[in-house]
């Protein structure tokens, strides 16, 4: 290209017109002194070449290392120490970078790409900023371990077991068998619930009896359920109290401890309930429920609506339900 773009110029004023030998010269002298910048800076090249080489085995090593002790170490999440070993296998490299081109060309000052970068990644993360936020809180997780990968829990309105925590998401499999991805961000920000951060977790629920019904007798009698049935643990005990004096009842709330896991859970709740239900059937406590009566009365339709407005329409109510007119 340069012998073409010579050979086509202009002759310059009281200069010889450019022949193509004088192209070809031209052309010869720009790539010796080329090769001759080479040959001079080639010590230079080589040993740059070694300095970078030895960093990126370094690198390399120290990656080997920290996965290595993340593997024998139970305390370290794997996915955490992949992630640092990255990051400092990268950093290891481009320091390495830095060094060779400082040894292949002196005037070279890392301090002034350092601070072109500086301003670069304030652009940078203004850009990328729920990006970032996702990766940072990515990390928190991973590093304070808040839950793990097998736990259940509720975030928000998704709830399900943790198949995966990578840098961007939380990646959960819901009781549905659906899966759900949650952007770390809005997991390390929202109330999270672990429901299996211990080994047993405790189930309530309300029963009521009749107000003419032996209190004591229906504990015993909740009380047999409860110890029948191998999923509810005996310690803690289960627990069986009066909470509420209702409108149409009396509220036993009964309390029992199971295994962890929401499926268990479940299965475990389904049986109590269905075993005090039964039993309480047995034993003849009642189990009162409201009642809602709705009278209707024939009218004339100048009369307007059925309503129960006129004394004789309410004591007529009142009579049928004390029996006297049904």
């Amino acid at each position: 290209m340069l012998l073409l773009w010579s050979f086509f110029q202009p002759p310059r004023v009281n200069e010889p017109p450019f022949t193509i030998n004088d192209g070809l010269i031209l052309f010869w002298n720009t790539v010796r002194d080329f090769m001759k910048g080479i040959i001079e800076r080639l010590p230079y090249l080589i040993v740059g070449a070694v300095v970078f080489l030895l960093f990126w085995l370094l690198a390399k090593a120290v990656q080997k290392v920290i996965n290595k002790v993340a593997v024998q170490s139970h305390s370290i999440d794997e996915t955490l120490a992949s992630l640092v070993s990255r990051i400092v296998s990268t950093l290891i490299t481009i320091i390495g970078f830095l060094a060779t081109c400082v040894v292949v060309f002196p005037s070279f000052k890392p301090g002034d790409i350092i601070a072109g970068l500086g301003i670069t990644s304030v652009a940078i993360g203004f850009a990328f900023k729920d990006i970032l936020q996702n990766f940072f809180a990515g990390i928190l997780i991973l590093w304070r371990r808040p839950f793990k990968v097998g736990d259940q829990i509720r975030v928000n309105n998704f709830e399900g077991t943790v198949e995966n925590i990578n840098m961007r998401s939380t990646r959960l499999k819901t009781y549905d068998g659906e899966r759900a991805i949650l952007p770390n961000g809005d997991v390390y920000t929202s109330s999270v619930l672990v429901r299996t951060a211990y080994h047993k977790r405790r189930l309530k629920f309300v029963v009521g009896i009749g107000y003419s019904d032996s209190i004591e007798e229906a504990r015993s009698v909740i009380h047999d359920v409860l110890n029948g049935i191998e999923g509810v643990l005996k310690d803690p005990a289960p627990w069986v109290y009066v909470t509420e004096l209702a409108g149409s009842s009396v509220n036993l709330t009964i309390f029992f401890w199971v295994e962890s896991q929401q499926a268990n859970a479940l299965k475990v709740s389904d049986q109590v309930v269905t075993g005090i239900k039964l039993a309480l059937d047995k034993a003849s406590i009642d189990m009162p429920f409201p009642h809602t009566v709705v009278l209707l009365e024939k009218q004339s339709n100048a009369d307007g609506p059925a309503i129960l407005s006129r004394p004789a329409a309410k004591a007529k109510a009142v009579s049928s339900l004390n029996g006297q007119n049904i």
